[in-house]
């Protein structure tokens, strides 16, 4: 089931993805860059995909982003941040999440709502919903997901837990 649990400072959550744009890089899959027009910034665990998942470090996670993540994921549990930034055009084919991550994910929408509100299309488990800029959502990744294709820009934020051992 997915959770609307509410929304992000819009204006900060902006700030936040636009002030990290630099440190992007295009998705690899199997140590070669992916053409999906999505790039990606891991904080905390990473994993490249592939046929053989490789976790890494990324970058630190500071205090401050720490105790917001807590406070979303209601616990500490957790050990990743992903930030994806998607292309106007682009889309997420309907998946499932690999046995690499743990079935919670806690996602922060960012996208440019139209006039009639959100225009995120969610595809989540045979159906769609609509997402709205700063919105928050926690759903179970074993379940189908994907993003229909976009109309503009958008940036996803998903808290997760990768699974080590």
């Amino acid at each position: 089931m997915l959770n609307r649990i509410g929304f992000v400072d819009k204006v900060k959550v902006w700030d936040f993805v636009k002030a990290h744009e630099y440190l992007l890089e295009a998705e690899r899959w199997n140590g070669k860059q992916n053409s999906s027009g999505r790039k990606c910034l891991w904080f905390g665990l990473g994993v490249e995909l592939g046929f053989k998942n490789s976790v890494f470090e990324g970058i630190k996670i500071d205090n401050n982003l720490r105790k917001r993540c807590d406070d979303l994921w209601c616990g500490s549990d957790w050990n990743s941040i992903l930030l994806y930034k998607y292309q106007a055009c682009c889309e997420l084919k309907a998946h499932i999440d690999r046995d690499i991550f743990d079935s919670k994910v806690i996602l922060i929408n960012i996208s440019e709502d139209d006039l009639l509100g959100g225009n995120v299309e969610f595809f989540y488990n045979g159906s769609i919903e609509i997402l709205s800029n700063g919105e928050i959502i926690e759903f179970n990744s074993k379940i189908s997901h994907g993003i229909k294709k976009l109309k503009s820009e958008r940036w996803s934020l998903s808290i997760r837990k990768i699974i080590t051992a």
